[in-house]
C-alpha cells in the first residue's frame, strides 16, 4: 500500500522513529513517503491509501502533553472526506516523567474521532526514544503489525 508518513519533531527523535517505522513498512512491501509536517497538505493525501502521523508530546501554552502546533494545524485541516477509504495510524513520543505521558496521541485520536476516523491499530507510544534501547524494537514491532493491517 502507498503510505504517507507525516511527522513533526523538535529534537529529531520523532523523525528518527518515523524513518525506522517507514523502513519496517518498506520491508513488508509497502511504499512509504516520509515528510515533515511543514510539507504536508490535504491535497497530498489524495494519492495515498494510508496516512501515518507522528508527533512528540510537549508543553504548549502551559498545557503538558500537546502535539506540536504544526501537527495540530495539519490535522485540523484534514476532513473525513480526505480520509475516506484511507487507513490511518498514529505514533507519538513522550516521557513518562511528565504528567501527561504521550498526551499528543490522546489529542490526535480525539481530533480524528471528531471526523469519524479511527486508527487501524493501537497508537504507538514511545518513552524517551534515544535513552531507552528497547524503543527501537518497539517501533519495529509496531510498524510490522501496522504493515500486516495495511495489507489486509
Amino acid at each position: 500500500m502507498k503510505c504517507l508518513l507525516v511527522y513533526g519533531t523538535l529534537s529529531g527523535s520523532t523523525m528518527t522513529a518515523a524513518e525506522l517505522a517507514a523502513a519496517e513498512l518498506r520491508t513488508a512491501g509497502h511504499e512509504v513517503d516520509v515528510i515533515g509536517v511543514e510539507e504536508a497538505s490535504r491535497e497530498k493525501l489524495a494519492s495515498y491509501g494510508a496516512l501515518i502521523v507522528a508527533s512528540p508530546s510537549w508543553e504548549d501554552q502551559g498545557k503538558d502533553g500537546q502535539p506540536l502546533p504544526e501537527v495540530r494545524k495539519f490535522l485540523e485541516t484534514v476532513t473525513s472526506e480526505d480520509l475516506k477509504d484511507k487507513k490511518v495510524a498514529l505514533m507519538g513520543l513522550g516521557d513518562t516523567s511528565y504528567p501527561h505521558y504521550c498526551g499528543a496521541i490522546d489529542i490526535m485520536e480525539e481530533m480524528l474521532k471528531k471526523i469519524s476516523v479511527t486508527p487501524i491499530v493501537t497508537s504507538l507510544r514511545v518513552d524517551r526514544y534515544y535513552s531507552l534501547r528497547e524503543n527501537e524494537d518497539n517501533v519495529k514491532t509496531w510498524a510490522a503489525g501496522l504493515g500486516k493491517s495495511l495489507a489486509s
